[in-house]
């Protein structure tokens, strides 16, 4: 499923866009006309839950809650955000959770994250210590998403590149309810690679669904709401953090960052 985080990030990317300077191109304008009509900044209380769908029994929930508000140790006004994935929507007995205070806006040269809470499974949730922190968002930033790309050969050099396109604005059923939403789609000459639907009607990612129809995967909204409550329990001053020495195999166990076994 690791194609499906790229594309939630390339789906926050395109709701951004509205702010830029510069000017939108003709084939993102329905989508940028469709979040100017009242789009919802995010607000605590503000939670959605997805299924990721990998093709036959790999099947996960992903949910992300906005559960408090306070200012973050750089005097920045931040958000606690809550990520939990598990194989129920209910999440019960979660596979992972992570909790981390995010800067709204702002953030300079300093990183957005400055408090991170995780835990693996049946373990409780740990606090990572600032050195440990700046460690784990640094060797995120760093790491390569893959192995070294193949120079391309004479024949993919000869294609064209991907275009990105948009549909109209119209009603699309998902297993949340009947939502309005703006398609958009990565086309590769007459193939579509990639597609998804942008509703402002669904808080955080204002992400409806996603789909590469190439491989099967797909991810689609199923709940959310405006009434998150925090499920995450915060460790008592008293506690152990996580330290640097030990930062990367306590971070290492989180279920979504575990290498996917091949799928048959």
């Amino acid at each position: 499923m690791r194609g499906l985080v790229v594309m939630v990030a390339l789906a926050v990317g395109l709701v951004a866009s509205p702010g830029r300077a510069s000017a939108p191109p003709p084939m993102m304008r329905a989508l940028m006309d469709h979040m100017a009509r009242g789009v919802r900044s995010a607000q605590v209380g503000d939670w959605v839950t997805y299924k990721l769908d990998g093709g036959g029994a790999r099947v996960h929930y992903w949910r992300l809650a906005f559960v408090g508000q306070e200012k973050d140790r750089h005097g920045r006004d931040a958000m606690w955000l809550e990520i939990e994935i598990g194989t129920h929507p209910a999440m019960r007995a979660p596979l992972g959770q992570m909790k981390m205070l995010v800067a709204l806006e702002g953030a300079g040269t300093q990183e957005p994250i400055t408090r991170l809470i995780a835990s693996a499974g049946y373990g409780k949730p740990q606090e990572y210590s600032p050195e440990a922190l700046e460690h784990v968002l640094k060797e995120g930033r760093e790491r390569p998403e893959g192995p070294p790309e193949a120079p391309p050969t004479p024949a993919e050099r000869a294609l064209p590149p991907p275009v990105i396109r948009s549909g109209r604005e119209a009603r699309l059923m998902t297993q949340a309810g009947s939502v309005t939403a703006v398609p958009v789609e990565v086309v590769l000459r007459s193939t579509v690679l990639k597609r998804m639907w942008m509703s402002r009607e669904i808080p955080i990612m204002h992400l409806a669904k996603i789909e590469i129809p190439g491989i099967g995967q797909s991810m689609e909204v199923v709940e959310h709401g405006v009434d998150a409550q925090p499920r995450i329990r915060m460790p008592t001053p008293n506690e152990v953090p996580v330290r640097l020495e030990y930062a990367d195999q306590a971070f290492g166990k989180l279920p979504w960052l575990q290498e996917e076994e091949p799928h048959p």
